[in-house]
């Protein structure tokens, strides 16, 4: 069986290709008053602390700036704020910390833009460096761990809503073990509908051999074999019973969009499909 192609990414990208890239549009002049931490991984100067962020508890938390203060959980609830524009080369990102070559630890959080534009806040509970590596995703570090924090539509929106529950099955998604087996998906099955989870269970109840490329080879859920390092929930589209929110994930090499296909069960909004950047789909792949 042949390997489907949409999972298939760039086997190597020129690190060279960093240094010549602009900076984002984005600037810190723009920084939202919202954001949702969504992500927690530890840091590459700290490397085996913990197989579990101690801060993963903190995914799904709001961080508020406001005039003077900071609303947020722990450190990140703070007053007396100033806030000061900052631009960084990858040497002098997380206050300088990143492992040598900068550049290429650069690249493996994802950060595809350099210099990276960015805030630093002072305020009562310590010196706090945001960067903001997207239009939508700004990065911290904070006790040998890289926060991510978003304000994409799926971050604003309610928790019943197809957005905010596509917001919540991918903060579970990022925050575990993201290989597509029967193990990792007993977990999310909450959020499947009843279709969905028939075909995912048919699927892996099939004879395989090892010498047979499954047919769906990495991760359907961010279509990739290499997993991205960020996810930013946009707005759905509605029509005909079902919803369809598109997702971007990002790397330090690409960009690429999933449409989830949300169908409303027993009054909760359930995944029901998803279309890739082929025009497969992940219901099609499981047949």
């Amino acid at each position: 069986m042949k390997r489907p192609g949409f999972f298939r990414v760039a086997a190597v990208v020129a690190v060279a290709c960093m240094s010549s890239v602009s900076a984002p549009a984005a600037t810190p002049d723009a920084l939202a008053p919202t954001w949702r931490i969504t992500r927690v991984i530890g840091a590459p100067w700290a490397p085996g602390e913990s197989t579990r962020p101690p801060l993963q508890d903190w995914v799904g938390e709001a961080v508020n700036f406001k005039a003077g203060s900071v609303e947020g959980p722990g450190v990140l609830r703070c007053g007396n704020a100033v806030r000061e524009t900052t631009s960084y080369p990858a040497e002098g990102l997380f206050q300088g910390n990143l492992p040598a070559p900068a550049l290429e630890a650069a690249q493996a959080l994802g950060i595809a833009h350099l210099p990276v534009a960015g805030v630093s806040l002072s305020c009562d509970s310590g010196i706090f460096e945001f960067h903001r590596v997207d239009a939508e995703n700004m990065l911290l570090a904070l006790d040998n761990q890289i926060l991510t924090l978003s304000h994409s539509p799926g971050t604003l929106a309610s928790a019943d809503s197809p957005e905010g529950r596509v917001q919540r099955l991918l903060e579970a998604h990022f925050g575990g073990d993201m290989g597509f087996t029967p193990s990792n998906l007993k977990a999310q099955r909450i959020w499947f509908s009843r279709a969905l989870d028939e075909a995912m269970s048919q699927y892996f109840a099939r004879p395989t051999s090892a010498d047979e490329v499954p047919a769906i080879d990495g991760d359907p859920f961010t279509d990739s074999q290499e997993y991205p390092q960020r996810f930013s929930v946009g707005t759905a589209l509605m029509a005909d019973g079902t919803a369809d929110v598109p997702v971007r994930f990002s790397d330090a090499y690409r960009d690429r969009t999933v449409i989830y296909v949300m169908r409303r069960e027993g009054g909760t909004w359930h995944l029901d499909d998803l279309r890739l950047g082929t025009g497969e789909t992940l219901r099609g792949l499981l047949n």
